[in-house]
C-alpha cells in the first residue's frame, strides 16, 4: 500500500505476515475477515447470476478501490456512488466504470465528473429534472466527452426521482437528444424494503415496489424508449428482485461486509441473512468502571451508532455486546456469569451500520484466520461531497 499511514495502521503495518498478528493490533482498528468477505462476495455473485441479473455494487457500504477490484473480478460490473467525491476518490483508485446514483445541483462537481468521462472513465449519471439533463449534456460537450445517463425513478422512497410514467418518458426523451449523453435507461431503488425483517413482508412489498416500476417501464416502451438498463434494488431485495424480472442490476452494498441492521432479516426466506459480519472493529480493554465493566478504546469516533448494539467477540466466541460511554470510549456488557475482560485484551466488536462506520477508518486490516494479511485503502473515506 503507497499512502503513508499514520496512527494504529502504521504501528500494524509491521504485523503483516505475522502469526497471531490478529490478536495483537493496534486499536481501534477496522477488521475485514478475508475468509467471510469472500464467502460474501460469491454468495452475491452466484445469486445474481443464478438470476440473470448483473451486479453493479454500491460503493457507499465500501468507499474502497481494492473492494471494487475483487467484486468486478467476481463478475459485478464497476461501483455505484452516492456522492461525486466518493466517485472520483475511486476514480483516482484506478476503477473506470462509475455510475453516480443520486442528482446533484453543482456545477463545479458536474465539470469535474465530465474531466473524469474525458480521461477514460465510463461515467454514468442519474437524472430527475431537465436541467440536470441540460447541465450534464453542456459539460459533457465542452469537455468532449460522453455520460451514461439513467432516468430517475421514484418508487417508493420519496427522496428522488419522477414519480409518474410521463415525467419518466419526458426526461428520457430529452436525453435521448442531447450531444454528450447517452440514454442508457433508468434507476429504481427502494431502500425502505431492504430492512423488513419478514421474508414474506418484504417480498410483498418489494412487489408494490414493482407495480410502479411496470408502469412506468410500460410507458417508456410504447413511446419508442425501452430502457436496456434497469437499475436498483440492494442486499435486502436481491434475491425478490431476482423473482420479479423487472431489474437488469442490482446496486447491493451491505453484503460485503454486514452489520447488526441486517442480522435480523431474513435474507432468502429461511431464517437469517446468511451473509456473514466481515467487518469487525477491534478495540481494547484500556480500564475497569466503577461498577466493575471493561471500558475500551472505541467509542463514537469508531463506530457509527444508528442501529443494533455490535456483539463482542474474543478469539471467536461471542462474550457480549459493547455500548458507548463517550466519543472515544465503548463499555462492554458481558455476557451472564462472565467476569470483566482483563486489561489488554483486544476484542472485535461487529458494527451497528457498516456505511457510515467505514466512513470513521482510513484502512481495512485484512485477516485471514489469526493473521494480518494486508492493509486496504479506503481511498473514499469522509467523501461526502
Amino acid at each position: 500500500m503507497s499512502t503513508p499511514l499514520f496512527g494504529a495502521a502504521a504501528l500494524n503495518q509491521k504485523l503483516v505476515g505475522l502469526p497471531g498478528s490478529r490478536a495483537r493490533l493496534e486499536t481501534p482498528a477496522a477488521v475485514l475477515d478475508l475468509d467471510q468477505f469472500e464467502h460474501n462476495i460469491a454468495l452475491m455473485a452466484e445469486s445474481c447470476r443464478k438470476a440473470g441479473l448483473k451486479l453493479r455494487p454500491h460503493a457507499k457500504s465500501h468507499k474502497c478501490a481494492e473492494i471494487t477490484r475483487r467484486q468486478m473480478a467476481a463478475g459485478a460490473l464497476g461501483n455505484c456512488c452516492a456522492k461525486p467525491g466518493e466517485l472520483l476518490a475511486l476514480f483516482e483508485g484506478g476503477v473506470r466504470d462509475l455510475l453516480l446514483s443520486a442528482p446533484i445541483a453543482s456545477s463545479m462537481k458536474i465539470d469535474a465528473l465530465a474531466c473524469a468521462a474525458a480521461a477514460g472513465g465510463r461515467i454514468g449519471v442519474v437524472v430527475d429534472r431537465a436541467d440536470l439533463v441540460t447541465a450534464y449534456a453542456k459539460a459533457a460537450q465542452r469537455r468532449a466527452t460522453t455520460f451514461d445517463v439513467l432516468v430517475d425513478l421514484d418508487v417508493g422512497l420519496k427522496r428522488s426521482g419522477v414519480a409518474k410514467p410521463a415525467e419518466a418518458v419526458e426526461l428520457a426523451r430529452l436525453v435521448s437528444r442531447l450531444d454528450g449523453l447517452r440514454y442508457r435507461g433508468v434507476q429504481a431503488y427502494q431502500g425502505r424494503v431492504q430492512h423488513i425483517d419478514d421474508f414474506a413482508a418484504r417480498r410483498a412489498a418489494n412487489r408494490e415496489m414493482g407495480r410502479l416500476l411496470a408502469s412506468m417501464l410500460d410507458a417508456l416502451r410504447e413511446a419508442g424508449l425501452a430502457p436496456e438498463i434497469v437499475s436498483g434494488g440492494g442486499t435486502g431485495s436481491h434475491l425478490l428482485d431476482g423473482e420479479d424480472q423487472l431489474l437488469t442490476e442490482i446496486q447491493a452494498g451491505s453484503y460485503v461486509f454486514m452489520d447488526e441492521a441486517y442480522n435480523s432479516v431474513d435474507m432468502h426466506g429461511r431464517g437469517g441473512p446468511e451473509f456473514a459480519p466481515a467487518l469487525r472493529i477491534a478495540v481494547t480493554v484500556i480500564g475497569h468502571s466503577s461498577l466493575g465493566f471493561a471500558i475500551t478504546d472505541g467509542g463514537s469516533k469508531s463506530f457509527a451508532l444508528d442501529g443494533p448494539p455490535p456483539r463482542v467477540f474474543l478469539g471467536g466466541e461471542l462474550v457480549g455486546r459493547i455500548e458507548w460511554c463517550g466519543d472515544e470510549f465503548g463499555r462492554i456488557l458481558p455476557l451472564g456469569g462472565q467476569s470483566a475482560l482483563p486489561i489488554g485484551t483486544v476484542v472485535e466488536c461487529t458494527v451497528s451500520h457498516c456505511d457510515p462506520t467505514i466512513n470513521l477508518h482510513d484502512v481495512l486490516h485484512v485477516v485471514r484466520e489469526k493473521e494480518l494479511v494486508a492493509l486496504w485503502t479506503v481511498e473514499a473515506r469522509g467523501r461526502a461531497d
